[in-house]
């Protein structure tokens, strides 16, 4: 892990840290690093494994310094899915391990592809839970408007999916209150959802959408905090 915080270093040394998007993805990515060292902690992991879920995490992000410094922004739609630039990057650092090449790639998709093998999932699984774990505990969104949500975003949730992102609600917080708080029906570990139990940050999250007035609030809730209690019982 030593050589790989080098690499990585390094490589965020090419970047102006003064910038805002550029330091808060630095402290981003070791804070995901820690959620990683957890979740692997409770698979009991070899060291050898221990330490791929920790350089999968770090390098997870790589290419959001890029994205910042070129475009000013962390829109991929905007600018270039980050997850294949990222992969892209690792490789021209000389790093050719295929576990951390596509838990990288695949970490901002919609899910992880279903060809991977099992052991190659797992890893991916890691990141993609350590990745969502910290916009959950860290990020607390503020409910500064009142606005309406789309049906299909409702009946996600419900539904227990994932809430598709939609450019078209960018600037409507309530709709993004609701999209993160349906990652967690794409987190894969106990340890995940024991880590959110602590944190509270759901409970943070359904209390504005309660005070928003979201329609259909209480079943959301329900599915919500049934779900999480399910998952913890496993």
């Amino acid at each position: 892990m030593e050589e790989a915080t080098k690499i990585f270093n390094n490589y965020y040394s090419n970047f102006d840290s003064s910038l805002d998007g550029v330091s808060r993805k630095y402290d981003h990515t070791f804070r995901v690093v820690e959620y990683a060292e957890k979740i692997a902690k409770s698979l009991n992991f070899s060291n050898e494994d221990y330490e791929l879920a920790l350089k999968c995490a770090l390098y997870h992000d790589i290419a959001r310094f890029k994205q910042w410094s070129e475009y000013n922004t962390f829109e991929d739609a905007l600018s270039f899915d980050h997850g294949d630039e990222g992969k892209r990057i690792l490789k021209e650092l000389g790093i050719d391990d295929e576990i951390i090449l596509l838990s990288t790639r695949v970490h901002n998709k919609i899910s992880v592809p279903k060809e991977f093998d099992e052991r190659t999932k797992v890893f991916c699984d890691i990141t993609r839970d350590a990745d969502k774990l910290d916009n959950l505990c860290i990020k607390f969104p503020k409910l500064d408007k009142d606005y309406e949500v789309p049906e299909e975003a409702i009946k996600s949730v419900l539904n227990k999916e994932m809430v598709k992102n939609n450019e078209k609600y960018d600037d409507n917080n309530l709709f993004h209150i609701l999209r993160e708080i349906a990652f967690i029906f794409d987190l894969n570990f106990k340890e995940s959802f024991r880590i959110i139990k602590e944190d509270g940050c759901l409970e943070r999250r359904l209390n504005l959408l309660k005070e928003a007035n979201l329609k259909d609030f209480d079943k959301i809730s329900e599915v919500i905090n049934k779900f999480v209690e399910e998952r913890l019982s496993e």
